[in-house]
């Protein structure tokens, strides 16, 4: 994915993610399930103001810590990044596009874990106003997907992204 696309997308999802907390502020009644067992049964409660304090800090965290990863990673020392044939990049002198592929990934990863948290966001709402308190069936289906896109990403980094071929491209 283009950086800028990457950029536009982690943007929008942070952008959701903190709606989706003012949405819960706003409609979360007084008392709030905060964890929940394999089956999605609640086993423990808050209030309304614990769960948003969470939820926020928790949204705006894992949004600040890619942020700031992406940010870093433009004056991070080489030796610290860990990709396929990294000297490869060097000795080719595509230090600046191996940055930017760096960039471009964390982005889709910081994408990635704000769909998670958005969707943690979404189930609390809906089962803190259902009558069981229980976690919905569709956020165990959105967990599943998340793994496998993140792993898939993660596969496809290793693999093939950072790859050049003989002639250092």
């Amino acid at each position: 994915m283009p950086r800028k696309s990457a950029e536009t997308v982690f943007v929008l999802t942070t952008v959701l993610s903190l709606a989706a907390v003012g949405v819960a502020a706003a409609v979360l009644p007084d008392r709030v399930p905060t964890h929940f067992g394999a089956a999605g049964d609640p086993d423990a409660w808050s209030t309304r103001a614990g769960a948003v304090t969470f939820l926020a800090l928790f949204t705006a965290g894992v949004a600040a810590m890619f942020a700031g990863l992406v940010r870093w990673t433009g004056r991070l020392p080489l030796a610290w990044v860990n990709v396929p044939d990294k000297q490869r990049w060097v000795d080719a002198g595509l230090e600046a596009e191996l940055r930017r592929r760096v960039r471009a990934d964390l982005l889709v990863f910081g994408a990635e874990a704000n769909v998670l948290v958005l969707s943690v966001t979404a189930a609390v709402v809906q089962a803190a106003r259902s009558a069981s308190g229980d976690l919905p069936g569709w956020w165990f289906v959105v967990f599943g997907a998340w793994l496998l896109a993140t792993i898939t990403h993660v596969v496809v980094v290793g693999a093939v992204r950072y790859r050049l071929d003989p002639a250092g491209r």
